[in-house]
């Protein structure tokens, strides 16, 4: 979006191939089924899994068959087909979607508007959006494949853009590298997508983006899973 901040700038146009996204966040119990264990700052079975490294998270879709989202992937899947600021208009609404706000104890809380959960709420507590995708908006950001760089959007390619990533050769004592080999040893900085319930309205945005290190536990971060469409 040319209309929102720096990272989102500048528009431009990007295919991606078929592929399925998970209807839902990825949720604790699911998780520490795969995982054997629950980082999670706030417990609950059908809580989306928070404070997940980029590491595990790629490594429970692995496990599960699936990979990480593309940032492409995710934010095709989040508009659901609508080219609007938000996937349901233009303007913030109540009852769309988990962030900052009444409730939220943070200072970026937005008071005019309650979604009466403090904290992350239970997948599926909001109506999805055009594509059938629950909490693509907000309840936890989540961490997609792409490594990032600033000047990506101005170089990437049109079709199927996976991020940043170094040129490396092989593997030590293998052949040639697989993409989750390149991406996880690549930029320093991963990308998350969607805003969550500690973040202000504009990240609901489909268009927003935040970047962090692949080793943060963020209370606000989770994922969901994709995979290629056979």
């Amino acid at each position: 979006s040319d209309k929102g901040g720096a990272l989102e700038k500048p528009a431009h146009e990007v295919c991606v191939s078929s592929f399925t996204m998970d209807k839902y966040e990825v949720t604790q119990k699911d998780f520490q089924a795969k995982m054997d264990g629950n980082p999670s700052l706030f417990p609950g079975a059908n809580l989306p899994a928070d404070s997940v490294t980029w590491m595990e998270a790629a490594e429970y879709c692995r496990k599960s068959g699936k990979r990480l989202p593309t940032e492409a992937e995710w934010e095709y899947a989040a508009r659901g087909g609508t080219t609007s600021e938000f996937y349901w208009g233009e303007q913030i609404e109540p009852g769309k979607a988990n962030f900052c706000d009444r409730e939220c104890a943070l200072n970026v809380r937005f008071p005019e508007i309650s979604d009466g959960f403090k904290n992350t709420a239970p997948i599926g507590s909001f109506s999805p959006n055009p594509f059938g995708l629950y909490d693509m908006a907000g309840n936890v950001s989540e961490w997609v494949f792409d490594s990032y760089h600033e000047g990506y959007y101005i170089i990437s390619p049109k079709e199927n853009p996976k991020g940043a990533l170094l040129q490396v050769s092989q593997k030590p004592g293998q052949g040639e590298p697989d993409s989750l080999f390149l991406a996880e040893r690549s930029a320093s900085r991963k990308v998350v997508r969607g805003g969550a319930w500690e973040t202000t309205a504009f990240m609901l945005r489909p268009s927003s983006r935040k970047v962090f290190y692949p080793g943060y536990r963020i209370e606000g971060v989770g994922f969901r899973c994709a995979a290629d469409l056979k």
